[in-house]
């Protein structure tokens, strides 16, 4: 297959970094290599899950509160291994996110008090997007682009310590097969994202093995570029 490679270089400017995910793991299995990478370089990335992750689980016999505090604790063990700035979590429930005014306020706020200049989010319009949860949180992620940046939008949020005006430069969405426009080469950083992505142990209770389905996903994306793993991004332009 050949593709116009852009690779790691499309994020040479990036200084702060937010990824909005729906769920605790979503980071991880999905970009974690490409912010192995960039936490490596000094980059400060912040991760937000919008929900809890409180149905993700095949044992009925569990509690959506208790496998929420799992799912919190595994986050933080994956954010030490990938070197995070910090992790939020917004608290919605698994399953049940919607791109409404609040989630979208939540998210403008964090790109306010991160100063991030970076957005990483899932695409909402791409038609394999199946999961409700995914699609809801990119364009929540999206929608806050702009009014983060206005300040008479929730103006009680500018009165926080440390908190600014959005300055938000540059979007990218992953998850997506519409032509996407950069991939990146994540082989030599792979043993951290398998440790990362294992530090779920809720999800993936036979660690490797329970993430065969990851590994082909990244192998497929590497033969693109003749390398073993690979990621890919598609970059939106924001006006």
């Amino acid at each position: 297959m050949n593709v116009a490679v852009k690779g790691p270089e499309a994020f040479a400017d990036v200084r702060r970094l937010i990824v909005v995910a729906a769920h605790p793991d979503d980071l991880e299995t999905l970009v974690g290599g490409t912010v192995a990478q960039l936490t490596g370089r000094g980059i400060q990335v912040y991760s937000v899950n919008c929900t809890l992750g409180d149905i993700g689980t095949p044992d009925a016999s569990q509690t959506r509160p208790a496998l929420a505090s799992t799912r919190l604790a595994e986050t933080g063990e994956a954010a030490r291994i990938l070197n995070l700035a910090q992790t939020f979590n917004l608290g919605h429930h698994d399953g049940e996110l919607l791109p409404d005014l609040t989630l979208r306020a939540q998210i403008a706020r964090l790109y306010r008090l991160t100063k991030a200049d970076t957005l990483w989010t899932f695409d909402p319009h791409w038609t394999g997007q199946i999961h409700p949860d995914h699609r809801a949180a990119g364009q929540a992620a999206l929608d806050a682009y702009m009014p983060s940046k206005m300040p008479l939008y929730h103006p009680e949020q500018l009165n926080e310590p440390g908190v600014g005006l959005g300055c938000l430069e540059r979007v990218f969405v992953f998850s997506t097969d519409r032509s996407p426009d950069i991939w990146v080469d994540v082989t030599a950083v792979y043993p951290t994202k398998l440790a990362a992505s294992m530090a779920h142990k809720s999800q993936f209770p036979h660690g490797e093995e329970s993430l065969a389905w990851m590994k082909e996903l990244d192998r497929r994306q590497g033969q693109a570029i003749n390398t073993l793993y690979a990621e890919t991004f598609k970059q939106i332009d924001v006006w």
